[in-house]
């Protein structure tokens, strides 16, 4: 009987490595990788760090004249043109952000989500380029 009850600890164990992954591993898709800046356009990364507990959450998040939805886990590199870009999640108007861009600069915006009952609270964070480009390199470029 000891035996059968090992065996089915250890049949669990691969079960619950699985989950574990599924919860805190990266988002799947290509590892980050960065676009050049031109001299007629700026880029913009919109990241996302992996968090448990509002992963099933995907809200749009439009910047500049793109709207994508970034999981959790991911980035999305938005290319615009030099001057005003506003940058905002449309379930949440709150969460608007603006900044200026210049040609040839790179930007590193983070958003966070709240867990909520449909799609959560986001707040979009304008960050440092040496933070964001040390957050998002454990983001996958994956966006639906």
């Amino acid at each position: 009987m000891p035996v059968v009850m090992r065996s089915q600890k250890h049949s669990a164990l691969p079960v619950l490595i699985a989950l574990a992954i599924g919860f805190f591993g990266c988002a799947p898709g290509p590892a980050f990788t960065r676009v050049q800046p031109t001299s007629t356009h700026a880029v913009i990364y919109v990241y996302r760090t992996t968090d448990p507990v509002s992963s099933n959450l995907e809200p749009d998040i439009t910047c500049g004249h793109t709207t994508v939805a970034i999981v959790s886990g991911g980035y999305y590199t938005f290319v615009e043109e030099p001057g005003t870009t506003a940058c905002y999640a449309s379930s949440d108007p709150s969460s608007r952000i603006e900044f200026e861009t210049r040609p040839e600069a790179e930007y590193f915006v983070s958003e966070k989500v709240a867990a909520g009952v449909y799609a959560g609270r986001v707040t979009l964070k304008q960050v440092s380029n040496a933070m964001g480009l040390d957050e998002i390199q454990m983001c996958n470029y994956t966006v639906k």
